[in-house]
């Protein structure tokens, strides 16, 4: 293994650019609603356009001023334009929202006041004694974490003191790689070895308490943080965050067209171009330059046409690379195939849930399996069961 493919760390890489404003921007939406805006509405940065039911997922605000031009199931997308201005006798139209006093909130108000500003809050809920921060870059070739650490220190320690008044655990870690410098007040610091598969939360876990078990233990990631600091910091709806496009940190508007990041850092898509929403190692190829980031994408990068092998559908040969290299020592080959014939039985025979998704066994195999892609199938499909089966007996005990 070649462990300088596997490096997390990359140095200082400057402060985050702040990116152009899009020619519009397509706010994903996850199960919220569609009825706080409608098409053809005046939109101006902080405005709420899509809430959701459930009290811990963070609400969706606009990130620019324009005009909300399509509203569907998946999306809204507004195109950016300066608006109008108000007739003779109108009242001036906002140009932002004002911003809340969280300072002041406590337990439910406190939440409730986050989920409105757009922050999810149930990664920072559960129910735990050990809070480790992941302040590590997740994967290879992500580069903001060192940056963020430098240049955007008071919005990390806003984020984690609004983490520590939000979370009950009793004992706070950030994990940092090997070498930084970096300090926080009121949280231990722990070591972590900056190679590759090692950024993963459950060998960030073991690495701490020389533990393979996640009970008792809630790992944040830095992005999340940063995110939930930006909030905490201005009172402000959550409508940008950053993202790492081709080593290049850049804070963005939610919603940002994908084709949009890469032309603002010159980087131009060929014909057969693999675009991809995250890491090298983990992250889910795009046929669409015009889906919008969410607040959760953290990268954006452009493979080649050939410098990959392309995925095949080839049978696996038993070679025995992807057990050799599994961290979570499990056998990637038996459980890809039993996906491929939906032995989901056998699946949980091989301890699928065990997976860290590293993207290991898919880099490593030789016949190019899509490995990561397929043991991503077969949780999904276990999940799906799994609900069918309680939703049945639900109906039976009624």
């Amino acid at each position: 293994m070649n462990k300088n493919t596997f490096i997390l760390t990359h140095g200082d890489t400057g402060a985050f650019e702040t990116g152009s404003v899009p020619f519009e921007v397509r706010i994903p939406l996850n199960g919220h609603g569609k009825k706080s805006v409608k098409k053809k509405t005046e939109v101006y940065p902080g405005l709420l356009v899509a809430d959701h039911e459930n009290a811990n997922i963070g609400d969706m605000h606009s990130g620019i001023t324009g005009i909300v031009t399509a509203v569907t199931d998946t999306h809204i997308i507004i195109k950016a334009q300066e608006l109008a201005a108000p007739a003779e006798g109108e009242e001036p139209k906002p140009e932002g929202v004002e911003p809340v006093a969280l300072a002041s909130l406590e337990g439910e108000q406190l939440q409730a006041a986050l989920k409105g500003l757009g922050v999810d809050i149930r990664p920072f809920l559960k129910r735990c004694e050990l809070l480790i921060v992941n302040a590590l870059n997740p994967e290879p070739g992500i580069t903001y974490a060192e940056s963020m650490l430098v240049h955007a220190k008071s919005t990390i320690n806003a984020g984690l003191d609004m983490l520590k008044r939000l979370s009950p655990a009793s004992k706070a870690v950030v994990a940092l790689p090997t070498g930084s410098t970096a300090a926080f007040d009121g949280a231990d610091i722990a070591f972590i070895n900056p190679q590759y598969p090692n950024s993963l939360d459950e060998l960030v876990v073991a690495s701490i308490t020389g533990k393979e078990s996640m009970r008792g233990i809630n790992v944040v990631d830095l992005h999340a943080l940063y995110n939930l600091g930006a909030v905490a910091e201005s009172g402000m709806p959550l409508t940008h965050t950053v993202v790492c496009v081709e080593g290049k940190n850049v804070v963005a508007p939610i919603g940002t067209p994908v084709g949009a990041l890469l032309e603002d850092a010159s980087i131009e898509v060929a014909d057969g171009d693999t675009v991809l929403l995250g890491g090298p190692m983990r992250g889910e190829a795009t046929g669409n330059l015009s889906t919008g980031i969410g607040k959760n994408t953290n990268a954006v990068f452009v493979v080649p046409a050939g410098t990959t092998t392309p995925v095949s559908d080839y049978a696996c040969f038993s070679c025995g690379a992807c057990i050799q290299h599994c961290p979570s020592r499990i056998q990637p080959n038996m459980i890809s195939r039993y996906v491929e014939f939906n032995e989901l039985d056998f699946c949980r025979q091989e301890n699928i849930n065990a997976c860290m998704e590293c993207g290991l066994c898919t880099y490593y195999c030789p016949a190019r399996r899509p490995m990561l892609q397929l043991i991503r199938l077969g949780k999904h499909k276990i999940t799906l069961e799994e609900t069918q089966v309680t939703a049945c007996a639900l109906q039976v005990e009624e």
